[in-house]
């Protein structure tokens, strides 16, 4: 669970593509300053790729540009994974493990830092570092930070720290009823409350070989501070772009006060509030029926009313 490089494949079973729902959800940014876990997966498939870095580093060049204010924290992806289970297999433990992860996720976003125009010039490693730069107009990129902590633990601290919101880019459009990949008819959460994202994720830390959206440590605190998390694919760009601008978009917001919400929920409670002509003729059917009856009853003489 711990994992600094436990995040999905970019060609794992679960990764889907699906259009975007006609029903997206949108939220008020509580400030312009946005925290972004950059799954090492969105970057490199198996080896670095410039091309996508080239892509991911345009799209955020182009928002800090328009005024947004991004803290980033990129992750390990499959490589991490493949240093780290070529130690294991080496007879290295799991605090070594840990570190020779967050060794690659620094090395990552080195990377990603040197096609971001303003970043300061090199991957910190201390949380309060970033309100400082932040200040100076500068973007400060983070890897991982200390053994037994993701890199969505990071950011999660971050965002708490600079009171921002938490975006989480992952190769998965958001969060699921199921794994989409097993189960065709899961549906993709649009809203959804921090008691019920714990649930989910504790359900399924439980089982056997998952790999989760989030780590428990990230959730938790995420909800002891109340912060809003936005879970997004990072391979549309564009609908990255707008969850930042305050847009509608296709993905899931997780907040306090959210009720749960569902793909789909709002095409139903629109059709429930367009009732069909054989629908309506039934209820005028009732409604004279109702007033047929009443204007046969004798009017009731209050002081004969028995409680």
């Amino acid at each position: 669970m711990f994992e600094i490089f436990n995040e999905k494949d970019s060609g794992s079973e679960t990764e889907i593509s699906r259009p975007a729902s006609s029903t997206q959800p949108s939220y008020s940014p509580p400030s312009n300053v946005f925290v972004v876990s950059v799954g090492g997966s969105i970057l490199m498939d198996g080896k670095p790729s410039s091309e996508a870095i080239l892509a991911v580093s345009s799209c955020l060049n182009e928002l800090i540009r328009n005024g947004h204010k991004l803290v980033l924290v990129v992750g390990g992806g499959k490589i991490a994974r493949d240093y780290v289970n070529a130690a294991k297999a080496l007879g290295a433990n799991n605090f070594e493990l840990d570190e020779l992860g967050i060794r690659i996720t620094r090395a990552n976003a080195s990377l990603l830092l040197s096609s971001i125009e303003t970043a300061h010039p090199e991957v910190l490693t201390d949380v309060k570092q970033s309100a400082e730069i932040l200040a100076q107009g500068k973007t400060p990129v983070y890897g991982g930070l200390m053994p037994g902590f993701t890199t969505d633990a990071v950011a999660a601290l971050l965002a708490e720290y600079l009171n921002a919101t938490f975006i989480n880019l992952s190769n998965v459009e958001g969060i699921f009823t199921a794994d989409p990949a097993a189960h065709p008819s899961a549906r993709l959460y649009h809203e959804l409350g921090y008691g019920r994202l714990l649930e989910i994720l504790i359900s399924n830390a439980m089982k056997p070989s998952q790999n989760l959206i989030l780590d428990l440590p990230a959730a938790m605190i995420l909800k002891r501070s109340s912060l809003t998390a936005l879970f997004l694919s990072g391979h549309n760009l564009e609908n990255f772009k707008a969850a930042v601008q305050g847009l509608s978009f296709t993905g899931t917001v997780v907040r306090p006060d959210a009720s749960e919400l569902l793909e789909g929920d709002e095409e139903e409670d629109l059709l429930a509030k367009k009732p069909s002509p054989r629908r309506k003729a039934a209820k005028r059917k009732a409604k004279k029926k109702k007033t047929a009856r009443f204007e046969d009853e004798e009017e009731l003489d209050p002081d004969k009313i028995e409680f």
